[in-house]
């Protein structure tokens, strides 16, 4: 039985999450034992505890704690781990030095967002980025979840070229085939049967939802009826519903939270918008798009390797309101229009993004390592003999 630990970026429920969440409940169970780690408490512990999942909390703040380090170690050796997988800057740095102090045999990190996107200053920033090229030779293996973050990160480190592997996330197509109701929603939060459009991201800075608002205001005056559902919770969620109120939006544009009933909300909606200024590869337009529905997005990072602008959704410039809000306005005015873009995205989600090929692809990654590491130890028992 090989041992997988996955150590988590956080504790919060996001899209590096909702990775570790579809890999570790595919992997095969008769090969592996995968063990979660969350790096603080959080409510990611407890949704996974819930499946049935050896989850656990070791704490890893600050950056440069050596409590910390050891705590990690102790767990890596306690458990035998064979592979560590780890997520983020911080847990991929994390993990490779108690990777390497633990006898860990083969250490993967994932990178899942560009560190020049991190919400951190500059100086956090360049530490990270050191600490990832002076232990980059005690990893195996570096999977991206995009080309784009692929690139990012051979930019950051050209000596990574040679472990670097794009594996793009992908979703349960059958999840997203099972009959919604496209009211529910509406119901509970009584909205009316004008046209809905539906986010769902974090509640920060980086997710736009500013340029959203602004939209909404440029939008009000031919689309009256249009309402706006906000899914998701974060430090700016009193500053963006201030923000809704001096625009006179206060009734068009909700903020319900994070909720575990998202795919009610994608039912429900007319169109998926996601207005980020940095993204990986973000499972909401995978999840939406799964579901048939039109989506728009902004040109950053991965997402076009998903959407094909006028083919299977609507590409726009990031930080640009006004842009959003034609891109919005003509999907509204061109319905049949907006329903060939949510069926073309559909298909090409269920032909090229499903979760059977991103965990095929990841375990393809671990036998590489595996396969690496046992080619090491025996040209290194050869050297002795």
């Amino acid at each position: 039985m090989i041992v997988v630990a996955e150590l988590a970026g956080s504790a919060s429920y996001g899209g590096g999450e909702r990775y570790l969440e579809l890999l570790c409940e595919r992997l095969d169970p008769a090969r592996f034992r995968p063990i979660l780690i969350c790096p603080e408490p959080g409510s990611f512990v407890g949704r996974m505890q819930a499946r049935g999942m050896d989850a656990r909390v070791v704490h890893l703040e600050p950056l440069l704690n050596p409590f910390a380090l050891m705590r990690l170690v102790r767990v890596l050796s306690s458990e035998r781990v064979t592979i560590l997988q780890t997520h983020g800057a911080r847990a991929n740095f994390y993990g490779r030095v108690a990777g390497w102090l633990a006898g860990v045999p083969v250490v993967i990190s994932t990178v899942h967002n560009s560190i020049a996107d991190y919400e951190v200053n500059r100086l956090k920033r360049w530490i990270y980025s050191t600490a990832l090229r002076v232990t980059l030779p005690w990893v195996k293996r570096i999977i991206c979840v995009s080309d784009a973050v692929r690139r990012d990160v051979l930019q950051d480190d050209p000596a990574a070229a040679g472990l670097t592997e794009t594996v793009h996330n992908g979703v349960d197509r059958r999840m997203f085939q099972k009959p919604a109701d496209r009211t529910k929603v509406r119901r509970e939060f009584g909205l009316t049967d004008g046209p809905l459009l539906v986010t769902v991201a974090r509640l920060t800075q980086p997710k736009g939802h500013c340029d959203l608002i602004e939209s909404l205001a440029l939008l009000r005056e031919q689309w009256p009826q249009l309402q706006c559902v906000c899914v998701g919770d974060g430090e700016l969620r009193q500053s963006l519903e201030e923000l809704a109120a001096a625009r006179g939006l206060s009734s068009m544009c909700r903020f319900v939270g994070s909720r575990d009933d998202v795919m009610d909300f994608y039912a429900a909606a007319d169109l998926v918008v996601l207005p980020s200024h940095s993204e990986g590869f973000p499972f909401v337009i995978l999840e939406a798009l799964a579901m048939g529905k039109p989506v728009i997005a902004t040109r950053v990072n991965g997402v076009p390797e998903v959407i094909e602008h006028l083919e299977t959704g609507f590409l726009v410039k990031p930080r640009d309101a006004a842009g959003l809000a034609g891109a919005i306005r003509f999907l509204l005015d061109n319905p049949e229009r907006a329903r060939q873009l949510g069926r073309a995205g559909r298909t090409a989600v269920h032909e090229r993004f499903t979760v059977d090929r991103m965990v095929e692809k990841t375990v393809a990654v671990f036998d590489a390592a595996l396969s690496s590491e046992r080619v090491d130890v025996l040209s290194q028992h050869r050297k002795v003999a």
